[in-house]
């Protein structure tokens, strides 16, 4: 029978700092130096092999030094689906979180694609924004169809995420026409919402079941003359 050896793992912030002997602490900087083992150490998460890469591409490879095993934080934060953060100031590494962090999932993962008569609006202009039931929106997506021309969202949520969260209101003083809002997971239609222009905004929890990438289509009536308007906004992920 084989027996599974479980070594305390530590998440190394940067591969070449370990390698040159320097240990990051918060009020100094320590010279060490330590013998690394490589053995082709191979890294599976949930199942799913990950090959470790640097910021630039560059594959980094875990090591072994003195029984503990050193793995590139960045790609173990990754390969879970959380952000990772370095705070020179402070020599902090953060995953996930960051305590006091204000930036909102329209600047973290912003849509990669809307069209034409659709808007992003980012937060970065306190003067661009949508209204909706009389509360004026600067973060969040504005989708517009054009006589039957679908408008649409998409986002690149690359097998990251569980769950998309957000509200969906009619925008105020567009076209009063009711839509439907479709969901698709990779291409394929997964649900979709009834839009009342005169009803409450609706706060939906989307389940995304890790897909690689989400798209939000608002359809209405194909008759020439219609028009509907409807914004998206406090989305998040997780």
């Amino acid at each position: 029978m084989k027996k599974m050896v479980r070594n305390r793992i530590i998440a190394a912030a940067a591969l070449s700092s370990l390698l040159c002997g320097v240990a990051l602490a918060s009020s100094a900087v320590t010279t060490k130096k330590i013998e690394a083992n490589y053995m082709g150490i191979r890294l599976v998460v949930d199942g799913k092999e990950v090959t470790p890469k640097d910021p630039n591409g560059n594959v980094v490879e875990p090591f072994a030094s003195n029984g503990t095993t050193y793995l590139p934080v960045r790609a173990v934060s990754e390969a879970l689906g959380k952000e990772v953060t370095w705070d020179g100031d402070t020599a902090t590494i953060y995953v996930g979180e960051v305590p006091g962090q204000t930036d909102s999932w329209m600047k973290l993962l912003p849509p990669y694609q809307v069209n034409s008569w659709s808007k992003i609006f980012d937060g970065s202009n306190s003067e661009k924004y949508m209204t909706v039931s009389g509360k004026d929106i600067t973060e969040g997506v504005f989708l517009q169809d054009n006589n039957g021309e679908a408008a649409y969202s998409l986002w690149n949520t690359d097998l990251k995420y569980n769950t998309m969260t957000f509200t969906v209101g009619h925008v105020d003083g567009t076209y009063e026409d009711d839509s439907t809002l479709e969901v698709y997971l990779d291409g394929e239609l997964s649900t979709s919402y009834d839009l009342k222009w005169d009803g409450a905004p609706q706060t939906i929890s989307l389940p995304l079941n890790r897909a690689a990438n989400v798209k939000l289509l608002l359809t209405t009536s194909p008759d020439w003359n219609s028009r509907a308007a409807y914004g998206i906004y406090d989305i998040s992920f997780s």
